[in-house]
């Protein structure tokens, strides 16, 4: 025989109250709802146990056009950059009662069907951390009032707000260092990009040396930042050049610790024989041996990223704002 569902007039039924005063005891947390006394919400909440009430969420916010969610969608999952990103955001969330779906776009067809669920209300608002989303998708999220922060170097705030970095001054600094450390012939471990005009930090080391006056050396230049593996298969062939490099630049930290353990597993010393900086100031940087030379922000918190996004659905009509995760040379052992 099939149970009954409880309904609100059941418990209200038992805790002798009205409906109404059930849905603000459910709601108090929403900004509006009139303050319920103590032993009110106890006698409430006494009956919804008693009867195993659960609210029906879903139909509740269907009526107040509310999900009470919020997306992030990245390009990849497993970065450890990444991953303090969804922990800050997920703490900031659960502070506003609300929960957090996340999904990847590392496709441009993937991407467009998050834009498409996004305009569908998949969530109240969204971290979006790519930055080749067109202006006028954007603004059609916008005028669906979904809040939106986008992690970007290029766009401008308008409805939206944009977390910018000073990446490309920064992995200048960091061809620099190596430079300013008497390196001449320096390798460049890089990620795999569709259009090569995206890649930044190679652009900004090939700006340094020829600043400096110092050849590129093309052969010296691989692709293999995205995966540890093949990392470490590119650092080793980079080894095996006649005119084997005195520093690798990897554009990620954990490429950077690969090509630590490629170097070490050749005898080779770091920095004696050959220095590292990678990118990012991953924890496990700090932690390798030797400690990791990179560049990133000094601390990783997005604590402030996740408020932005919280602000902006307590409040659509806010101006586009931008916000700044500044980036520094961080000098450690291994250059």
């Amino acid at each position: 025989m099939r149970k009954t569902i409880a309904t609100t007039k059941d418990v209200a039924r038992l805790a002798g109250v009205s409906p109404a005063t059930v849905s603000y005891v459910i709601n108090q947390h929403i900004e509006g709802s009139p303050k319920i006394s103590a032993a009110t919400q106890s006698r409430v909440h006494e009956a919804m146990a008693q009867l195993n009430y659960v609210p029906n969420m879903a139909g509740r916010n269907l009526r107040r056009l509310l999900t009470e969610r919020i997306c992030l969608s990245l390009i990849d999952i497993g970065r450890p950059y990444d991953n303090k990103l969804v922990q800050d955001i997920q703490k900031v969330a659960d502070e506003y009662h609300y929960s957090m779906i996340i999904n990847t776009g590392d496709t441009p067809d993937r991407k467009a069907k998050v834009l498409k669920q996004l305009h569908s209300r998949l969530a109240d608002g969204a971290i979006l951390k790519y930055d080749d989303v067109g202006q006028d998708d954007l603004q059609k999220l916008v005028r669906a009032q979904i809040g939106l922060v986008i992690f970007s170097n290029k766009l401008v705030p308008d409805g939206f707000d944009v977390v910018s970095t000073n990446e490309e001054e920064a992995s200048y600094n960091g061809a620099r260092y190596l430079i300013e450390k008497g390196h001449r012939c320096i390798g460049f471990i890089t990620h795999i990009f569709d259009d090569p005009s995206m890649d930044i930090r190679l652009s900004s080391f090939r700006k340094a040396l020829k600043e400096a006056e110092i050849p590129v050396d093309e052969n010296l230049i691989l692709t293999g930042a995205d995966r540890s593996e093949d990392a470490f298969m590119s650092a080793k062939k980079i080894l095996q050049f006649p005119q084997r490099p005195t520093a690798i630049f990897v554009s990620s930290d954990r490429a950077a610790l690969s090509t630590i353990w490629a170097i070490r597993d050749t005898g080779l010393r770091i920095p004696e024989d050959i220095a590292v900086i990678g990118v990012g100031n991953i924890p496990e940087s700090r932690y390798s041996s030797p400690p990791l030379t990179t560049i990133g922000p000094i601390s990783l918190d997005f604590t402030e990223v996740a408020n932005l996004l919280f602000s902006r659905l307590q409040d659509p009509t806010l101006q586009g704002r931008k916000h700044l995760i500044r980036w520094e040379v961080i000098p450690r052992g291994s250059a």
